[in-house]
């Protein structure tokens, strides 16, 4: 998966490999992006609608919050207008064109390894971020 490290600061060379496009990592920097992939990698293909369910019982779900309509719908709209776009843009998901159904794109190997290094340390440090998290505020 990617263990090997960099240097004497044990940072994994995934994360300081210059072959990956910076709108990869750009890309990976918010947490529903990052979950939207976690599913994909699972599933590989989604309706958006689906998907949408899923990130908002996960992202309120790491807040200790409950999610209701209006949390549903933020989520379901940041999808279809940030994050969704970004994760194309970085060649990461392929979309339709109204955004109803997501595939994951054919990954390179190392963006794989990323990704799935990516997910494990979030399990490995979920608690820490189940106590820290508030997806409530609305930001993206």
């Amino acid at each position: 998966m990617g263990t090997d490290r960099n240097g004497a600061d044990g940072i994994p060379d995934v994360l300081v490999d210059t072959s990956i496009d910076e709108s990869v990592f750009r890309a990976l920097s918010e947490r529903p992006r990052r979950y939207a992939l976690y599913v994909l990698l699972d599933r590989e293909s989604i309706e958006t609608s689906e998907l949408a369910d899923i990130l908002t019982g996960w992202l309120y779900a790491a807040g200790h919050g409950m999610a209701g309509l209006e949390e549903h719908e933020r989520v379901r709209r940041d999808l279809h207008h940030v994050h969704l776009p970004m994760l194309v843009d970085a060649g990461l998901v392929e979309c339709d064109e109204a955004y109803t159904v997501v595939e994951l794109s054919a990954l390179r190997v190392r963006v794989l390894e990323l990704l799935q290094w990516s997910r494990a340390y979030e399990r490995e440090t979920s608690r820490d971020v189940r106590s820290t998290t508030d997806y409530r505020s609305g930001e993206v």
